[in-house]
């Protein structure tokens, strides 16, 4: 009978929207997810990229509601409907954060991350390779990552492939003792260069290689082996060296951020169940370092006890995971890249239930190995392994297919990229395959896939909103037109569904850093400046709108962390006008931080026990609220119910050290211990649940 009643609550769903009759989204949640069938809700970084704005137009809502990410999506904009567990009360605001629970992350580097390739032809050694580092604040980067491939020596010896040695930003000397090194790179926006005592690289044999700047412009290229030590077998110096950086610091979009998941919204929050994953940009060791994380007992330390528990700690396979994660719908199974330049991997990992699964960030469990967690992956290569491919982006699952898309990079320093089509990825049934590829004249952002308009959208090195329509087994690339010529970053971008707009970022137009509408047929475009641009940091990140936007009322507006002057992260909103396009300059803006520092991309919530809108955002040090007795780096909960805020030393705030990833937002529930915000710091890389200002 229930069945029965479900099947007429659908069919008359379907009918008034084909009918033109407007039905309260609270009626078409409480149809759709039924009290006795659990519903598992997914919360990443993906619904900060596709949003579903409001519409009273009834052929529109049949049209996105097709789309399960559009119920998630519903969820997390309706959290009065989560958690069935009886009358909600109102609580006042607290107007102090507080962190109820940290969790060290182990030896963690987060991005934003320098990301170059460079090419050598220095006397007769030559070769290519590529470089990964963090930001040291003083305009360097300090490579932590990277490789070098040599195809041409004095000799012919010593070819082939190499890996940095790890070291710096004081000087090191080199494990064979034939070198002082640093491995700083400075990224300059015309010239970036090598410090002066530059990169170390060895291979297999233990062979080094030093490739430093002795001047500007004028670089020396030394190889030794133990036995040799001081005495160097190729110097070679004054030729030319070449670092890009692939169009910016970051093909990734500069930010990670962790994924919740709760296993059934119409139950009360599960402490077993509900678990908060992350990937780690870190090399894992069986036993020692994890590059995959995940907790429950998240609602301590009242709820589920005095502190969270490791529910998985995985070493999967032998590179980073530098970007977002995603899960499936029923909460067992999760995604992500692994990057081992010059290649990269997609994983579909199921998640061990039984045996060892890995105690700490720090005592890694290797899927399958003591424990029934199954690890599936598959290269990410167009021709199998002949054309080399990195990846520190995320890839987007279509759940409503049980396919993914992801996009790599070349690690030749051509500039180009792939875009992937996956198949049987949280299908239940075969491991997952490379349904298609398609090349790509420049290194792309992260995709993202709009099930309305069936186009994957990215940005590119070229400054360009691009699209492949998935309309068969040989697809091509769309380029859009150039809207941020010169060095550019690539920030995955912005969907709305509903509207069929998307936005993107970019950290330079050679002037500007811009925010752009476009149509998803990309036939127009506005631009928006965001303050001065930068190629040192590539934001601005993902903006966000506020609640007025999402319920398609009173006054929308956009929220976005751009630049002001000195690279300082400024909050800016920008207006629409009544056809639903951007105004071509911002409403209103604000610093902040008090010197130069990155931000995290915005997170907006809507309290509606309080009625209070909210963003969240994060920066890297020079917070202008004043924190734990100092101003370095911070999360920040600003209040925009009732219009842009006022920010100040005595805004509301939280010491984050280094800044924070992406930031993710639970619920709203009365139950204690149930509403958070997730987020890790940069400094000291720890995973953080903490309860912010309006947040119950």
């Amino acid at each position: 009978m229930a069945a029965k009643t479900h099947l007429i609550c659908k069919l008359f769903i379907v009918a008034a929207l084909f009918c033109g009759v407007l039905i309260s989204p609270h009626f078409v949640l409480a149809q759709a997810v039924r009290s006795d069938v659990r519903s598992g809700i997914v919360s990443d970084w993906t619904h900060h990229h596709v949003l579903y704005p409001y519409s009273r137009k009834a052929a529109v809502n049949a049209r996105i509601q097709s789309d399960p990410r559009w119920l998630h999506n519903w969820y997390i904009r309706h959290p009065d409907a989560w958690w069935q567990h009886g009358p909600r009360r109102f609580r006042p605001p607290i107007q102090r954060s507080h962190r109820d629970w940290s969790v060290q992350l182990g030896t963690v580097n987060f991005e934003p991350l320098y990301d170059g390739s460079f090419s050598f032809a220095i006397g007769s050694n030559t070769g290519y390779g590529s470089l990964s580092g963090i930001d040291q604040g003083n305009g360097s980067f300090l490579a932590t990552a990277g490789t070098l491939t040599v195809t041409g020596t004095d000799d012919g010896n010593n070819l082939g492939a190499y890996s940095l040695v790890p070291g710096g930003p004081g000087v090191d000397l080199s494990p064979n003792g034939g070198y002082n090194y640093n491995n700083l790179i400075y990224p300059a926006p015309s010239d970036p260069f090598l410090d002066q005592y530059g990169p170390v690289f060895i291979n297999s044999g233990g062979f080094e290689i030093n490739i430093w700047g002795n001047y500007a412009d004028n670089y020396s290229f030394y190889g030794s082996t133990a036995s040799a030590g001081q005495s160097y077998i190729y110097q070679d110096s004054g030729a030319p060296f070449t670092l890009t950086t692939n169009g910016s610091p970051d093909p990734g979009g500069g930010q990670t951020s962790p994924a919740k998941y709760v296993f059934d919204v119409t139950a009360v929050p599960s402490c077993t169940n509900d678990f908060v994953v992350m990937g780690l940009p870190t090399s894992p060791l069986a036993g020692r370092q994890a590059n995959i994380i995940g907790l429950n007992n998240l609602y301590s330390p009242t709820t589920c006890g005095a502190a969270p528990t490791v529910m998985f700690a995985y070493a999967s396979g032998s590179g980073q995971v530098p970007a977002a994660v995603s899960i499936s719908l029923d909460g067992t199974q999760i995604t992500y890249i692994e990057n081992l330049p010059p290649s990269s991997y997609f994983h579909v990992l199921t998640i061990g239930t039984t045996g060892n699964n890995g105690t700490s960030a720090t005592s890694a469990a290797v899927p399958g190995v003591g424990n029934n967690a199954v690890d599936s992956r598959v290269l990410l290569s167009p021709d199998g392994g002949a054309t080399t491919q990195s990846s520190t982006t995320s890839a987007f699952i279509d759940y409503a297919h049980g396919v993914a898309y992801a996009t790599t990079y070349s690690t030749g320093g051509s500039g180009s990229g792939y875009l992937y089509k996956i198949s049987n990825v949280f299908s239940g049934s075969g491991t997952p395959t490379i349904a298609w590829s398609v090349p790509i004249s420049a290194v792309p952002s992260s995709p993202v896939y709009d099930s309305v308009s069936n186009k994957i959208f990215f940005t590119d090195s070229n400054g360009r909103i691009d699209y492949v329509a998935d309309t068969g087994a040989s697809p091509s690339v769309v380029y859009g037109a150039v809207v941020a010529s010169g060095a550019t970053s690539e920030n995955p971008v912005v969907i709305d569904g509903t509207n069929q707009m998307v936005y993107a970022t970019f950290n330079s137009n050679g002037t500007d850093a811009i925010v752009v509408q476009a149509p998803t047929s990309l036939a127009s475009a506005v631009s928006v400046s965001v303050g001065t641009g930068s190629t040192t940091q590539t934001g601005p990140y993902t903006p966000d709108f506020n609640n007025d936007w999402y319920a398609g009322a009173g006054t929308p507006l956009m929220y976005v962390a751009g630049t002001g002057s000195g690279t300082r992260p400024t909050l800016y909103s920008i207006g629409f006008n009544g056809t639903g396009v951007m105004n071509s300059s911002p409403s209103a803006s604000t610093a902040l931080s008090t010197g130069p520092a990155d931000s995290s991309p915005v997170t907006e919530f809507y309290n509606d026990v309080l009625h209070k809108d909210y963003i969240f955002v994060g920066v890297t040090n020079n917070c202008i609220a004043t924190v734990g007795g100092g101003t370095g780096g911070c999360v920040m909960s600003l209040d925009i119910t009732n219009g842009f805020p006022t920010v100040n030393a005595n805004s509301t705030a939280l010491a984050a050290p280094g800044g924070t990833t992406g930031i993710i937002v639970d619920n709203d529930s009365s139950l204690t211990q149930a509403s958070n915000i997730y987020y890790a710091t940069k400094t000291g890389a720890t995973l953080v649940k903490a309860t912010q200002s309006g947040l119950n």
